[in-house]
């Protein structure tokens, strides 16, 4: 008899185990590579969940890194110390490219990546690199605030995450070590680093440029050693990584406006109870607007400070903006032949809309 009741004990502890694995009940280290259903564990039972929270930027001084301590101190006290994530700033898990995919794998819990090295999991995301459709960053918040962006953030959840928003990394500008930039053809023999995305390359290549993508973590070393001559990152971080410390000029004339998106690992969202992850889909709103906030009061603050340090800024006329604008009109139908018209269609409509609702 005592036999009978240890099976009958083994079967049932054998299902429910099967159970919690199929509600995403999964240990980290679990596969999440493609896109799964959204589901919570039951209702608080004391469970302390600590996940991790990566980005590439600074650790100090930077608009990333303050944002995320901010929220993620308010998420801890919000949740009654149930939820607490340990912040991993400077590409502490990995280069951009290698946080993603440590969130599809559920090593990594939560990231704030730029959408450069998107491309390689949701090619999508290509649309919203066309470039001098942004030049304004409130502008940006209105695409990826509203319908497009959201419905984009939701489509990104099939290369097996879970999409939480949009912050912003920055009106993107060339800056470079040699001369000022006034036209396209004062870019022609300058090696200008970019991210691992085509298209990101192709505006470079197209405006006489040579793009050379390198990792983040590696552009400092790169500018200083002269492996590259130049960059394109936004004013506040050309200042909080150093950047302006190598380069000498930079052109005010934004080639694209990148947004971050949060992404969550699919095995850490579902482990969490509803209304943790109520809370946390609240905070990461609250987050993505602190965020944006602090880098447009950076990007004025930290102009000036450049300036005062010998950095020679250049902005170009219309007449030139539009020449930039003509040499790289053959993006667009790169992007149409790599994800079809559809979603580029609606980008253009609504970075277009957005951009005539900020003017009036």
């Amino acid at each position: 008899m005592k036999k009978f009741v240890k099976l009958i004990s083994l079967a049932m502890a054998l299902a429910m185990a099967t159970g919690l694995t199929a509600c995403g009940g999964a240990s980290s280290g679990s596969s999440s590579g493609s896109a799964a259903a959204s589901t919570s564990a039951p209702a608080d039972d004391g469970t302390v969940y600590t996940l991790s929270w990566a980005h590439s930027s600074s650790a100090n001084g930077d608009r990333l890194s303050d944002a995320s301590t901010q929220i993620i101190d308010e998420i801890k006290e919000k949740s009654n110390g149930r939820l607490v994530f340990q912040q991993y700033p400077a590409s502490q898990m990995g280069a951009e490219r290698e946080t993603l995919e440590g969130v599809t794998l559920g090593t990594v819990d939560l990231a704030v990546v730029s959408t450069g090295p998107v491309a390689s999991f949701f090619p999508q995301v290509e649309c919203t690199s066309l470039p001098y459709l942004i030049t304004d960053r409130e502008a940006g918040w209105k695409v990826y605030d509203g319908e497009f962006g959201q419905n984009l953030g939701k489509m990104s959840e099939s290369a097996g995450w879970k999409f939480l928003g949009w912050a912003e990394n920055g009106l993107r500008m060339v800056s470079n070590t040699k001369h000022e930039v006034q036209t396209p053809a004062d870019m022609k023999g300058l090696k200008i680093r970019t991210m691992e995305n085509d298209v990101h390359m192709l505006i470079m290549n197209d405006l006489g440029a040579s793009a050379t993508p390198i990792a983040f973590s590696e552009l400092y070393t790169a500018l200083q050693q002269g492996t590259v001559d130049g960059q394109e990152n936004g004013i506040a971080l050309t200042y909080s990584m150093g950047f302006y410390e190598q380069v000498k000029y930079m052109t005010l004339l934004p080639h694209v406006y990148d947004p971050y998106i949060v992404v969550m690992s699919n095995d850490a969202w579902n482990k969490l109870p509803a209304d943790l992850q109520e809370l946390l889909q609240e905070e990461i709103a609250k987050f993505c607007q602190l965020e944006r906030d602090i880098n447009k009061s950076n990007d004025e603050a930290f102009l000036k400070k450049m300036e005062d340090a010998g950095l020679k800024t250049y902005t170009p006329t219309a007449e030139q903006a539009q020449l930039f604008k003509d040499a790289t009109a053959n993006v667009e139908d790169k992007v149409r032949a790599d994800i079809g018209d559809e979603l580029v269609d609606q980008f253009i409509q609504a970075a277009n809309d957005a951009e005539a609702s900020i003017s009036k």
